[in-house]
C-alpha cells in the first residue's frame, strides 16, 4: 500500500505551495527542504488533531487530511495563477550548480548509509543491530510507535508506556508521525529510517543556505555543514573535561525529535534573517508570520528546539524594533530601513500572536508531567565545574573572586571542547558583515544562559541548546577559515591550500574518529527470538495489557509489542522529569511482585508476568530471587507462553481474575 508515499509527497506539495505566498526569495534547493519542513510540521499536527477528536490514528484519517491538503494546494494554485508578483522578489534566483548538486548528492548518500546501516539493521538470521546510541535511546521511541500503532484507541495526552498510570508529556510527534506511517503501511524499521532521512536531510540542507544566506559564499555553507557533521569528541573523555561529543554521534542520530526539531528552527532562522536584515522595508510580516506560527508548533515536537528558537526569534524582533526606533530618531543613519513607530506593534503582533497562541497550551501540558528538577541554576554546564563554583565563597567581600574563578573555569572548560573552533569563532565574527554579527547576538545569549541554568534533570541534556548556537558557531569558523585561506593564498597558493587542510582536519578529527568507532562498534537491539516472542505478545493479548517485566531499556515486550509495563528504563523516567521517589517506590513494589507478592499483583493492575532473561537481570542487579514457584497457583497464575531460547527460558503468565 502506498498510502504513505501519497501521505508525504502530499505535505511537501502543501508546503511548497505555502512558500509560494511568501515574499522571500528562495533558492531553488532551499524552497525544497523549506516545502519538506513546513508542509510535514502543518500535515503531522492536522493528523493529531484528527485523531484526537475521532478517538483512534486510522488509514482513514491519514487519507482525510491527504484530500484537506489537496484541496488546499488547488485554492492556492488557483490563487496564485491570478497573482503577478513583482518579478525582483518571486524571481527563483539560484538554480544550483553542479558543484552544488554534488555535494548534496554525497549528503544525501550519507545519511542513506547512517541509517541503513545504523538504525535497525537485520542480519541474515533476523537480529537488528544499531549505533550504540541509538541502541540506547531507539527502543524508548519505538515503544511509542509502536503503542500508538497497535492501540485501538487514541486520546491526547497519550499513555507513557515505559512507567504504569502517567500520561505521555515527552515530545512525542516525530514518533506519532512514523505511527502514522506504519498506519499507512510501512514496516516499523521503514517508517523510522525514511523520517529520519527525510528531516536530517532537510536540516544540513537549511543549514547550508541559512550559511550562504549570512554569508553569500556557497563553499561557506557546505564546510560549515561538513564542520557540524563531523566536528565534536567521541564519548568517554568526560574525566579530562570533554563533554562536547559529536552532534551526529549524540543527537542528530540517536535523537528522533532533533530532527524535525532543528530542521524547524533553521527553516524560522532563515525566515528571520531575510524579513528582519535583508529585507526589512520591502513587507516581512509573512514571513514573520510564518516564522511564529512554526515556533508555536514547536513544544511536543522537540522542546529545546522550541525554548531556543522562541528565545533567538524574540531577541532578534526586540534587536529590530530598536534599530527602528533608533534610526527613526536619528541616532543611527538607517533611514532607508526605518518604519514608523506604529509598526513596532505590528511585529510583536505578528509573533508573539501566533506563538503565544499554539505553543501555551502545549506548554502547560508539558509542564505537568515535569519534576522540579528542571530550570534549575547551573553555572559552568558539567556537574563537576557547577559543584566547582556554587562551592565558592559568594559572600559580599568574596563574590569578585568567585565570579572571576568561575570565568576561568568556564573558559577553560569550552577551550576543551571546541579546540580550534575557540580561536576561529572570533575571527570568523570579525571578517562577518554587522548583519551577522548583530544576528549571532541571541546565540550568544542563548550560550550564555546554558551555561547558567539546566533545563533538565541531566545536565548533559543542555547540548541540545548549545546545538543552535553551535550551528552558527560553525558557519562563522568557516568564514574564518577561508580567510585565513585567501589571506595565505595570496601569498604562496601551496601554502594556502595546507592551511585550509589543515584547519578543517583540526575541526573534523575527533569526529572523524568517533564516526568509524560508531560504525566498528554496533550493538545488537533485539535477536531474532526476541522479536518473535514480541510478535507473539502482540497477537495473543489485548492492546491495553499491562505487563510485569524487567526495566531493561531494550526489553522487547514494550519496544516491539507496545505493551504498557509497570516500570521502564530509570534513566529515561528520571530525564522526563518524573520524580526520583515515585520511580523508586515503582521498583520497590516491582521487586516485591517478582516475589510472589500477589497483593501487590493485583493492586497495580498487572495483567501479564514475563519473566526471562531480563528479569534474570533486575534481580541479579538489585540483589533479590525471583519467586518462580509463586507464579505455579493456578488459582492465581495461568502459564500462556513457555520457551528455551539460547539456553534461557522465557514464560509468560496470565493473573488470573
Amino acid at each position: 500500500m502506498l498510502l504513505w508515499l501519497l501521505f508525504i509527497l502530499v505535505s511537501c506539495l502543501f508546503g511548497l505551495y505555502l512558500s509560494l505566498l511568501l515574499d522571500i526569495r528562495f533558492f531553488a534547493l532551499e524552497r525544497a527542504f523549506f516545502a519538506i519542513v513546513l508542509g510535514h510540521a502543518i500535515s503531522i499536527w492536522l493528523v493529531l488533531l484528527l485523531a484526537c477528536f475521532c478517538g483512534r490514528i486510522s488509514t482513514g484519517i491519514i487519507l482525510l487530511v491527504i484530500c484537506a491538503l489537496v484541496s488546499v494546494i488547488i485554492f492556492i494554485a488557483a490563487c496564485l495563477s491570478n497573482y503577478k508578483p513583482d518579478k525582483e522578489i518571486k524571481k527563483e534566483s539560484f538554480i544550483c550548480n553542479k558543484y552544488t548538486l554534488a555535494f548534496f548528492a554525497l549528503i544525501l548518500l550519507y545519511l542513506l548509509f547512517m541509517n541503513l546501516y545504523g538504525v535497525l539493521r537485520p542480519d541474515e538470521s533476523g537480529n537488528l543491530y544499531a549505533f550504540h546510541t541509538v541502541w540506547a535511546d531507539y527502543p524508548f521511541h519505538t515503544s511509542i510507535i509502536t503503542s500508538l500503532v497497535y492501540s485501538h484507541s487514541f486520546a491526547f495526552p497519550p499513555v507513557y508506556p515505559q512507567f504504569l498510570n502517567t500520561e505521555l508529556h515527552y515530545p512525542f510527534l516525530m514518533d506519532f508521525y512514523s505511527a502514522v506511517l506504519m498506519k499507512a503501511g510501512l514496516s516499523l524499521r521503514a517508517a523510522i529510517i525514511i523520517p529520519n532521512i527525510i528531516f536530517q536531510y532537510s536540516l544540513f540542507g537549511l543549514l547550508f543556505f541559512l550559511a550562504y544566506r549570512l554569508t553569500e559564499l556557497k563553499k561557506v555553507g557546505a564546510l560549515a555543514v561538513i564542520i557540524f557533521i563531523f566536528s565534536g569528541y567521541p564519548p568517554g573523555l568526560q574525566p579530562e573535561g570533554i563533554h562536547f561529543l559529536n552532534p551526529m554521534y549524540a543527537v542528530i542520530m540517536p535523537q528522533r525529535t532533533a530532527m524535525l526539531g532543528m530542521a524547524i528552527s533553521f527553516a524560522v532562522y532563515i525566515l528571520l534573517y531575510e524579513a528582519l536584515f535583508r529585507n526589512p522595508t520591502t513587507g516581512s510580516y509573512k514571513e514573520l508570520f510564518v516564522a511564529a506560527v512554526l515556533i508555536g508548533l514547536l513544544p511536543y515536537i522537540h522542546a529545546h528546539s522550541f525554548m531556543a528558537t522562541a528565545f533567538v526569534s524574540v531577541v532578534l524582533v526586540s534587536i529590530a524594533i530598536y534599530k527602528n526606533a533608533a534610526a527613526e530618531s536619528g541616532f543611527i543613519k538607517e533611514a532607508a530601513r526605518v518604519k514608523p513607530r506604529s509598526e513596532a506593534f505590528k511585529l510583536l503582533l505578528l509573533l508573539f500572536a501566533p506563538l503565544i497562541m499554539l505553543s501555551l497550551p502545549q506548554v502547560l501540558y508539558i509542564r505537568t508531567g515535569v519534576s522540579d528538577n528542571f530550570f534549575v541554576l547551573f553555572p559552568g554546564w558539567t556537574e563537576e565545574i557547577s559543584s566547582q563554583i556554587l562551592g565558592f565563597n559568594w559572600s559580599l567581600f568574596g563574590a569578585f573572586t568567585a565570579f572571576m574563578h568561575s570565568i576561568i573555569l568556564v573558559l577553560i572548560l569550552w577551550v576543551l571542547n571546541l579546540g580550534i573552533l575557540f580561536l576561529l569563532m572570533p575571527l570568523g565574527l570579525f571578517k562577518s558583515t554587522r548583519n551577522v554579527r548583530t544576528f549571532y547576538v541571541p546565540f550568544l545569549l542563548l550560550f550564555v544562559i546554558a551555561n547558567l541554568v539546566k533545563f533538565q534533570p541531566w545536565y548533559f541534556d543542555n547540548y541540545k541548546i548549545f546545538l543552535h548556537w553551535y550551528a552558527l558557531t560553525v558557519i562563522v569558523a568557516a568564514v574564518a577559515i577561508f580567510w585565513i585561506y585567501d589571506s595565505v593564498c595570496e601569498r604562496k597558493r601551496t601554502v594556502g591550500a595546507l592551511a585550509l587542510i589543515g584547519l578543517v582536519i583540526s575541526c573534523v578529527f575527533f569526529g572523524f574518529g568517533t564516526h568509524v568507532g560508531m560504525l566498528v562498534m554496533d550493538y545488537q537491539m533485539w535477536s531474532c527470538e526476541e522479536i518473535g516472542i514480541a510478535n507473539w505478545v502482540r497477537d495473543n493479548t489485548a492492546s491495553d495489557s499491562v505487563f510485569l517485566t524487567g526495566s531493561a531499556h531494550n526489553h522487547p515486550i514494550p519496544a516491539l509489542a507496545g505493551r504498557q509495563r509497570v516500570l521502564g528504563y530509570e534513566g529515561w523516567l528520571w530525564s522526563h522529569g518524573i520524580k526520583w521517589t515515585s520511580i523508586d517506590n515503582y521498583k520497590r513494589a516491582e521487586i516485591e511482585m517478582y516475589k510472589g507478592n500477589y497483593t501487590l499483583i493485583r493492586q497495580y493492575g498487572v495483567d501479564y508476568i514475563c519473566i526471562g532473561p531480563y528479569e534474570r537481570g533486575f534481580a541479579r542487579d538489585n540483589h533479590f530471587a525471583i519467586n518462580q514457584s509463586a507464579f505455579e497457583d493456578p488459582a492465581r497464575f495461568n502459564l500462556i507462553f513457555d520457551t528455551i531460547i539460547k539456553g534461557g527460558r522465557w514464560s509468560i503468565y496470565e493473573v488470573t481474575s
